[in-house]
Order: structure tokens, then sequence, then C-alpha cells
């Protein structure tokens, strides 16, 4: 009895979570009049079905260049940052130096300051850097800011510390230095964990829309979100081609969280672990 009810409570959390993205789905593939009509008498008349929104999307928002631009971004941050994040969480988890414990609770509080706090004196400093205007310069002003990352270096040497000493030790017997221990010991200990910080990491600047906004200000230079959010501001106003580029814009990060998933679960209850 307590598993059936335990099956259905899961069941009617799941469609809870899936109803949305289902409509969302669904609604892009029916003609304007019809996506908000009330009952699903319009919905099931094949008449009312079409593909036309999704190429209307593609061209309005000019998605083909904006995604390139979020591509770029997510695999810089998730991958450059992802090295800087692990070497600095391994000197946090491994290594003895004057003021490491003050430093790495300094790092801990900045998990509480959010983005919006931070954007303007971020935006300053980016703009004194040469990291707005063209192309290249807001590329970087997307990606340097989020190389290093707070919540990032704390998830990750908690793993470190999770690793077995033995294991290091036995690779110093054998004249590993402490680059061959991170690199050939400590990182593919901690697999499970690189996966959900990337993860983390794309699903975070995929969805992000106000440092893109602040940062990205020519149409050249547009990331996936600000795309989205144009076809709002140009006219015709048709929710058929919004919803079509919101779907568009959804595909990609489900295809990496669905890649990645094995990892992302066991990775996150083992960061409690110290």
């Amino acid at each position: 009895m307590k598993r059936s009810l335990a099956w259905a409570a899961s069941v009617a959390v799941a469609l809870a979570f899936l109803v949305p993205g289902l409509w969302l789905l669904g609604a892009s593939l029916h003609v304007e009049s019809r996506i908000f009509e009330p009952g699903w008498g319009g919905w099931l008349d094949p008449s009312g079905w079409t593909w036309r929104h999704y190429p209307e999307a593609w061209r309005r928002a000019a998605l083909a260049r904006s995604m390139v631009t979020s591509l770029l971004q997510v695999g810089a941050v998730g991958g450059i940052g992802l090295l800087v994040n692990a070497l600095a969480a391994y000197a946090f988890a491994r290594l003895e130096f004057p003021g490491r414990d003050l430093l790495f609770a300094a790092v801990v509080a900045l998990i509480i300051l959010p983005v919006e706090a931070l954007a303007v004196p971020m935006f300053l400093t980016a703009r004194d850097l040469g990291l707005t205007g063209g192309y290249t310069r807001a590329l970087g002003g997307l990606v340097i800011p989020f190389l290093a990352q707070a919540f990032n270096i704390y998830f990750l040497r908690q793993h470190f510390l999770s690793v077995p000493r033995e294991l290091e030790e036995a690779a110093v017997v054998d004249g590993a230095g402490t680059w061959r221990r991170f690199w050939h010991v400590a990182l593919p200990a901690v697999r499970p964990a690189l996966a959900t910080v990337v993860t983390l990491d794309v699903l975070t600047r995929w969805g992000d829309f106000l440092w893109p906004l602040m940062i990205a200000t020519r149409e050249e230079t547009r990331t996936v979100q600000l795309s989205l959010a144009n076809l709002f501001t140009q006219p015709p106003l048709n929710w058929g081609d919004i919803l079509a580029c919101a779907v568009l814009t959804t595909l990609p990060v489900v295809a990496v969280f669905r890649w990645l998933q094995r990892y992302v679960v066991p990775g996150e209850v083992r960061a409690g672990i110290k």
C-alpha cells in the first residue's frame, strides 16, 4: 500500500513538472488562433496543426547566430571554468599555505551573494577592461566573470576531501608530484562531481538573461535568451513563434542534462559527506 502511494505521488509530481513543458510543445504546433482556445476541441483538430512557427521563429530571432554565441559561452565556462575551479578546490582540499582557511571562508561567503547584487560593479569592471562592444570582446565579457565560481569551488573541494589520501600517497611513492596527483588521481576519482558542475554551469549560463543584457548590447552578440525576449518587442507579436523559439532554446540544455543525468544525483548526494 505504501509503495503504491509513493508511486502515485511520484507520478503526480512528475506530471506537475511535465504539463507546462508538454503544453509549450503542443501550443507551438498549433495555429495562432487556437493556441489559447479554451478546451481541447481545437487542439485535437488536425487542421489546426502546423510546423510554420518553427522556421519563422528561427528566422525572426536569428537563432543560428545566437545559438553559436550561447554555445561558445557555455562551452568556455563549462570547460575552462571546470579546470579553474577544480584547481582551486584541490588547493583548498590538499595543499597547505598561509591563510588557506580564511580564504576558503571568504569563498564560501561569496556563495550567498546573487549576481544581481554584483551586476553593476561587474559591468563597470568589464567596461574598463574592454569586455564590451564587438563580438570577441562581448564574448569575453560573457565568459571571464564566471570562470571562477564560489559554489563550484566549494562543491568540488568537498569531493576532493572524500578521496582517500592513501591513493595520493601511493602516487607519491611512485614519484608523482602535485600536478600528477591532481590530474591522474584526484580528478578521475571525482568525475561525478565534475559532471554535476558542468551541468549546473550549462543550465545557469544558458538561461542567463540579466548579464547578457548588460554586456551583449549589439544585435550580433545576442544570446538565445535575448533573441527569445526580442520576439516580444519585434512586431508582429506572434505567440506561436515565441513558443516555438522557447522549445528550440530548451532542447540543447535538455539534451545536455539527459546525457549527464546519471552523474548529477550521485554527485549532489556525495557533496554533503564532509
